[in-house]
């Protein structure tokens, strides 16, 4: 029954009002697979850790023998018993908890990371989805404006003041930003089915906090301190450091103890016993060698991933800056182009244009606004490169 209740809810569409963006993220992070098996691995290392430093149990020995002296007074049989119990040695039982904290942390990492990789994709689609819309409301507005041509052109080739081919070129032109609706309209669908997909919602996403918007580029070097590639490396240099410190306090890991008591035909005794194992060939330290070794491979991949990271994102951020020139002045152009179009609306209006010359100047000022997204577009996915690499949303 819970578990019903669980996948209800899950799949539970929303009411049709817009969420903030982190709200979806939160939503998209309870159903990701990879958070789940995350999640389920720290709860394994909690177990594993407890299991590790739980005492080992206690053991019983017993034994028995026949013995047959010379004097028959001094035959009969031995019985003997003993209980074994094992200490751990502080140091090395300290180590070991170290481990499992770093390996926890390590998971931790793991997971901010898939946190950052999982907003990542729901920022591009969402403002995707945004930019189709709007690529498809001008196809609309561009379909509305050619079939009112296209009518318009019905009239004069009745009234003979219109050629066929001229004709055939206005209905030309309509049927083809038919298409170009159709085409706008099923790529917004395609990125609102990702972002539906992401949080398993049904009904339509919407985020109301979240606007197209151009990077600080200031801020890259805080980004590239937080990047969770860089934090995963550290980790694991910090659980090689752990795992050579464990390895140290190995020479004595445990003391084993023993009390017990012996019953011989003519006395008895209480017997004790102390068992040390001593870790002291070279077995450790070729151990030690070997993370010694595996550690510096990892401080000089480090610092070869930080370079190329600096590098691949300064000239990537050098890219979107040079875009964000030509969309402002791609948006100037719009105007421009409007103020054109808007006067030769008037011209047409007033009979001193023709109504081809009026057609092409709506065209020029569509396809300006329409460039301008194609940048837009450009910039959005370039921007999402940059956050793949840096592990977040800048």
């Amino acid at each position: 029954m819970r578990l019903t209740w669980a996948y209800s809810a899950i799949l539970m569409p929303f009411l049709g009002y817009a969420i903030s963006f982190n709200e979806l993220s939160e939503r998209a992070y309870s159903v990701s697979g990879e958070m789940i098996q995350v999640d389920g691995r720290i709860n394994a290392i909690r177990f594993e850790k407890a299991s590790l430093m739980a005492s080992d149990p206690m053991s019983i020995a017993t034994s028995a023998r026949r013995i047959k002296g010379d004097d028959p007074i001094n035959s009969g049989t031995e019985y003997g018993v003993m209980v074994d119990y094992s200490l751990k040695n502080p140091s090395f039982r300290s180590a070991q908890e170290h481990e499992f904290e770093l390996l926890k942390k390590g998971m931790h990492s793991e997971m901010a990371a898939q946190k950052g990789q999982i907003q990542i994709g729901l920022k591009r689609d969402w403002l995707l989805y945004r930019l189709e819309q709007e690529r498809g409301s001008i196809f609309i507005q561009k379909r509305d404006f050619s079939l009112k041509a296209y009518q318009a052109g019905e009239k004069k080739f009745k009234a003979g003041r219109l050629s066929q081919m001229e004709l055939l070129r206005l209905e030309s032109e309509y049927r083809m930003t038919l298409q170009e609706v159709a085409a706008a309209l099923m790529e917004a669908e395609h990125a609102q089915h990702r972002l539906r997909e992401a949080a398993m919602v049904k009904d339509e996403v919407i985020i109301d906090d979240m606007e197209f918007a151009f990077i600080q580029s200031g801020a890259l070097d805080d980004h590239l301190k937080e990047t969770p590639l860089l934090k995963s490396l550290d980790t694991r240099i910090e659980a090689l450091d752990a795992s050579i410190a464990t390895l140290r306090h190995s020479t004595v890991e445990s003391v084993s103890i023993g009390v017990g008591m012996t019953q011989e035909p003519t006395q008895n005794s209480v017997d004790f016993r102390l068992s040390i194992p001593l870790a002291l060939s070279s077995k450790n330290e070729n151990k030690i060698a070997a993370l010694m070794s595996e550690r510096s491979a990892l401080v000089h991949m480090r610092e070869v991933t930080k370079q190329k990271l600096q590098l691949s994102v300064s000239g990537l951020v050098e890219h979107l800056v040079e875009r964000e020139e030509r969309i402002k002045v791609l948006g100037e152009n719009e105007k421009h182009y409007e103020t054109l179009f808007a006067m030769a609306q008037k011209g047409y209006e007033g009979g001193v244009m023709g109504q081809f010359e009026y057609l092409a100047s709506k065209n020029v000022y569509y396809d300006a606004r329409l460039r301008t997204l194609e940048l837009k577009q450009s910039y959005i996915q370039e921007m999402a490169e940059i956050e793949e690499k840096i592990g977040r949303i800048w």
